[in-house]
């Protein structure tokens, strides 16, 4: 199989489990982000929550099965052991085995955006009291690595 026919396999796997996921409920369901944490795991946020299922959309045996966050969720960065949850005034990480907080960064006096994740995140921060301010521009390093 070539390149192009495995990603085309490993895109429609992953809409498969997304429409799966998303009509278990009556509502309607926005998918904030879907992350393939390896082959046979797929992260899918929504919009205070984590979903993780395999890839027929059965919730995770391996590791917890859903995430809650108390915000609504802008980026999903994934780790080795954890994700990172940002929200407009921060980020909340938590590990993928027990639901542990592993690490919380709030500051409403700043709106914060993630521009980038590949290796390393980049971050930009606003004032929340003047958004055409200058912004200031973050590197955050020191994380384990990302998918």
């Amino acid at each position: 199989m070539d390149l192009l026919c495995f990603v085309a396999v490993v895109v429609n796997k992953l809409l498969n489990v997304l429409s799966l996921c998303l009509s278990l409920d009556s509502e309607t369901i926005k998918a904030v982000q879907v992350t393939q944490l390896d082959r046979d795991t797929v992260l899918i946020a929504l919009e205070k929550t984590v979903k993780i299922v395999d890839m027929q959309g059965v919730p995770s045996k391996e590791l917890v099965s859903e995430l809650d966050f108390d915000f609504p969720i802008e980026t999903l960065v994934c780790l080795e052991e954890s994700v990172l949850a940002f929200w407009k005034h921060g980020l909340k990480g938590q590990s993928l085995h027990n639901c542990e907080i592993t690490q919380e960064i709030t500051d409403e006096s700043r709106v914060f955006k993630v521009l980038g994740t590949h290796r390393d995140i980049v971050l930009q921060s606003t004032p929340t009291e003047n958004p055409s301010a200058t912004s200031n521009l973050y590197l955050l390093t020191g994380h384990e690595s990302s998918y």
